[in-house]
């Protein structure tokens, strides 16, 4: 118990990758406020620095799905991409892919907080899973290290990590769903389904079954959605 109240933030943030039963140890025993705010930070900087190299991208994809699209008039189009390039510039981007991971890990932490304690029956605290999830969400920069230098090489954002590789890309639902069954959303699984077993003292087993399913339940709401908003 010792050995985990003084584990330093170093030493959790690299334990997460090869022993992370050990980072979750140190979290039940003490979050602090730093355990939340610093990986955040961690995200939250690396993908601001990543977004000038993936916006311009997404926005050409962007721009030729509507110039496409036979649901809108040539009008709208216009409208549409002129509203776009006016906002290329802007710190609005920026300020809303922060605000997005903050509220991200707020509702993901609330989610593992129900599924610890009302599911399974333990009795933890939300700020701890708050550090929980913040850690977890380191996965996020790996993720955005591997597929940036792709998306820029390859001129596209349609770089998959998912079940969707074993498809050809299409716009059915059976495709979107595959999109979301990802190899760092699966790794994120593990990592939380070891944090809950470590803090409500269950076999990792017990929470990972219970989250597969709501993420399962995610992945077709997903796909059901994006069918709906497309262009």
């Amino acid at each position: 118990m010792k050995e985990n109240q003084e584990k330093t933030m170093p030493s959790k943030l690299l334990t997460l990758f090869w022993e992370p039963s050990s980072t979750f140890r140190s979290l039940k025993v003490k979050t602090s406020w730093l355990d939340i705010v610093i990986p955040l930070l961690i995200v939250t900087i690396v993908s601001l620095i990543l977004t000038p190299y993936i916006v311009p991208i997404a926005m050409t994809e962007q721009k030729a799905r509507i110039e496409s699209s036979e649901r809108l008039t040539d009008i709208q189009k216009e409208t549409i991409i002129e509203r776009m390039e006016s906002k290329a510039d802007s710190p609005v981007q920026y300020i809303t892919t922060a605000v997005a991971i903050i509220v991200k890990t707020l509702v993901l932490a609330a989610v593992m907080l129900f599924i610890g304690n009302f599911l399974l029956g333990g009795e933890t605290k939300y700020k701890t899973m708050l550090g929980v999830t913040a850690y977890v969400g380191l996965v996020d920069v790996v993720s955005l290290g591997l597929k940036t230098p792709l998306i820029v090489s390859q001129g596209t954002t349609k770089i998959y990590t998912s079940l969707a590789l074993l498809f050809e890309e299409n716009s059915s639902f059976i495709f979107r769903f595959m999109t979301n069954i990802d190899a760092f959303a699966l790794w994120k699984i593990v990592l939380f389904s070891i944090a809950l077993g470590v803090i409500i003292d269950k076999k990792a087993s017990k929470p990972f079954g219970i989250i597969i399913v709501i993420w399962l339940l995610y992945a077709v709401v997903a796909a059901l959605l994006a069918g709906f908003a497309k262009i």
